[in-house]
């Protein structure tokens, strides 16, 4: 979040924490990152949303980085933060996804993500929503993740990213 080019509007210290916090624990090698991103930074009943998979509330949240037993590494690169309304807590952002597979493999991919804060004012504000689109072609064709069979068509074409 360091090297990020921030609105010239205010953001909030506390809002800034708020995606400092997510994005340490998203990356976090740490077994019990999901737990804490879901307790620490989400409101009981948010909404994590990467393209078309969609965990509402904490026990789903918990789990977001289930079945990424081969990604030993995540690095999301923040570039630009754009403010969607005057209070500042309605938030997106753009940047790059690395992952590194536990064969050394590395790709990467540009992500946009939405962040929607709850309780702005709150001395510690949680995200109701947060939502990334990114394309994990690049993942796919490394083998560093595989795509869920249960989303492929009939005709076999993959249906991960809008109907690709």
């Amino acid at each position: 979040m360091d090297s990020a080019e921030w609105p010239a509007q205010l953001i909030p210290d506390t809002i800034k924490r708020t995606l400092d916090r997510f994005y340490r624990l998203i990356d976090s090698p740490d077994p019990q990152a999901g737990e804490k991103l879901a307790r620490k930074v989400f409101t009981v009943d948010g909404d994590f949303v990467v393209n078309k998979r969609v965990m509402s509330g904490r026990e789903q949240i918990a789990s977001w980085h289930k079945n990424g037993e081969s990604i030993v590494s995540r690095e999301h690169q923040v570039d630009k933060i754009y403010v969607c309304n005057a209070e500042g807590d309605d938030l997106l952002m753009i940047g790059t996804l690395t992952m590194e597979s536990d064969v050394g493999l590395v790709g990467s991919t540009p992500y946009t993500a939405r962040c929607v804060i709850d309780d702005a004012a709150s001395p510690t504000p949680k995200v109701r929503h947060w939502q990334f689109w990114l394309d994990p072609t690049p993942f796919f064709d490394l083998g560093i993740m595989r795509p869920p069979v249960r989303q492929l068509s009939v005709s076999g074409i993959l249906d991960t990213i809008g109907g690709r």
